[in-house]
């Protein structure tokens, strides 16, 4: 009984990781232009970085990223990446499933490449009611694989289920 306990909950984590990150981001919002709207923006040519600040709103179809300060590079092939600093910065998001997609941390950065987004320090990410927290959360989109890690004071990842899911869960695991 001890041993199928951990087994139990080992399993229901990761049917809960995995059906958070199996539903992938709005595939249309990537063909949607950027709009970045702020108070002031830096440009740096000879280091390939626009740096916006004061209440920046980044847009792109349903995403919605809101920050103190926002930092763009590229290279020559364009955009690198973008990454978001606030206390915290935000990221809001339809999922093709139609769920909406809720993020914060100090920091979040999207690598255009890898179509990867890193929340770091304070990191939390909620889907419907789940909630996942830790100091770094990565989500790659294209693998639809999430990977949460704690930290120092944010020693431990968090997740929280509530209790109709739990049962929904149970469910699944007695009837597959």
């Amino acid at each position: 009984m001890i041993l199928r306990q951990p087994t139990r909950l080992l399993s229901f984590a990761a049917l809960l990781v995995l059906s958070m990150s199996t539903t992938q981001a709005k595939e249309a919002d990537y063909k949607e232009p950027v709009t970045i709207d702020a108070g002031s923006q830096l440009v740096e040519l000879a280091n390939n970085k626009v740096t916006f600040t004061d209440n920046v709103i980044v847009k792109q179809g349903t995403l919605d990223v809101r920050a103190a300060k926002l930092v763009v590079t590229r290279n020559d092939k364009g955009l690198q990446t973008m990454t978001a600093y606030g206390s915290p910065a935000t990221y809001y998001q339809v999922l093709d499933s139609g769920q909406p997609v809720n993020a914060q941390a100090k920091q979040i950065t999207y690598d255009i490449k890898t179509r990867s987004i890193t929340l770091l320090n304070n990191a939390q990410l909620k889907q419907n009611d789940n909630i996942v927290t830790g100091y770094r959360i990565r989500y790659d989109i294209d693998r639809e694989q999430m990977e949460a890690q704690g930290q120092g004071n944010q020693g431990r990842v968090k997740t929280v289920f509530l209790p109709e899911q739990l049962q929904e869960m149970n469910n699944k695991e007695a009837n597959p």
